[in-house]
């Protein structure tokens, strides 16, 4: 028993190392280059947001981003991003949130929440369908969670004059792009088998 306990204590402080190691935005807008006029890819402005972080043995929230023929299994995501983990500094100031730059060729898309919880993960999460088109820069707005209690209360929220801002600020050469607002909604949802 003894054993164990010991060997469950040893992947409890594993996880949380990892999940402390793993939250860097590598998506950020200080990275991000401008398309030009005959880019090939387009370009998708996201924001994801919670007011107050999770605990990584609780319901700390992700998105990933899948083509919309699937398959829908985690190594097929395109893009994984952070939500609400309580390792993730935040980019903004009043809730605990991120700012997200995705380059993406044309094309149909699915955003789908998971919980970055080993231990679990949503039945029947809710998922967003988007379109891309070449050469265009598009705001989705921010996917917002009001809690950290699972799925309850998921939306998308018009945040586009501060997120637009921030995306500025960090990064002036987007100031004289002209970016299209396709704010997502959720479409229905994932069925159980990811397929």
């Amino acid at each position: 028993m003894y054993q164990l306990r010991c060997a469950l204590t040893l992947i409890v402080v594993a996880y949380a190392s990892l999940s402390a190691c793993t939250h860097e935005n590598k998506y950020r807008a200080d990275l991000a280059s401008p398309l030009t006029a005959t880019a090939e890819t387009g370009m998708t402005i996201l924001s994801v947001g919670s007011p107050v972080p999770c605990h990584a043995l609780g319901t700390p929230t992700g998105v990933r981003i899948f083509h919309a023929s699937g398959p829908f299994f985690p190594y097929a995501a395109l893009y994984t991003l952070e939500v609400n983990n309580k390792y993730a500094a935040s980019e903004f100031s009043d809730h605990h949130g991120h700012l997200y730059i995705l380059q993406l060729p044309p094309g149909k898309y699915v955003l789908v929440p998971f919980l970055m919880n080993p231990y679990g993960d949503y039945l029947k999460p809710p998922k967003a369908d988007f379109e891309v088109h070449a050469s265009e820069t598009v705001y989705l707005g921010e996917f917002f969670l009001p809690e950290c209690q699972g799925d309850i209360g998921m939306s998308f929220v018009d945040h586009q004059t501060r997120d637009l801002a921030l995306l500025v600020a960090k990064n002036p050469k987007f100031a004289q792009v002209p970016i299209t607002k396709r704010l997502l909604m959720f479409t229905g949802r994932q069925p159980f088998w990811p397929f």
